[in-house]
């Protein structure tokens, strides 16, 4: 399903849930939905193609009008959501919504570059213990023919 689509979908959702009267704190998933679309959709219009990614069956045109219509309804949805968020809750809330939001994306950055680094040093020590091994190995067998047999 397209990014856009479940930003929609889950919009929607979250809709009517305010007007049922459910607090924004029990539709969590469906508010992860919706940014986690809203953002896809805007990156997928900001990010650069790839070969992998290009759809062959649409021409440049479509494809830059369709990104640049998925954003737009990104930036209006987010716009809607906000406007509901200060008109429910209060003012301050969205505020403190996106600075939470920010931190906790600048938080998993973070855990993924320190993993990254983790990972990058693991496959350098066992780079290391490798070489050493077979080393070892070359060595013994050096050793083994020349001076035992």
């Amino acid at each position: 399903m397209e990014p856009i689509t479940v930003a929609v979908t889950a919009f929607t959702a979250v809709k009517s849930g305010i007007k049922a009267g459910r607090e924004l704190q029990d539709m969590v998933g469906e508010l992860g939905q919706l940014w986690g679309g809203l953002d896809t959709a805007r990156a997928s219009h900001n990010q650069k193609r790839t070969k992998a990614m290009k759809n062959e069956f649409m021409s440049v045109e479509e494809e830059a009008l369709k990104t640049f219509a998925d954003k737009r309804k990104a930036d209006e949805i987010e716009k809607e959501l906000r406007e509901f968020i200060i008109y429910t809750i209060g003012g301050n809330a969205w505020n403190e919504l996106i600075d939470l939001r920010g931190k906790i994306r600048k938080e998993r950055q973070e855990a993924a570059r320190e993993a990254a680094k983790r990972l990058r040093r693991n496959q350098e020590i066992a780079a290391v213990v490798l070489t050493g091994v077979i080393g070892l190995g070359l060595l013994w067998s050096a050793v083994y023919y020349l001076v035992i047999k």
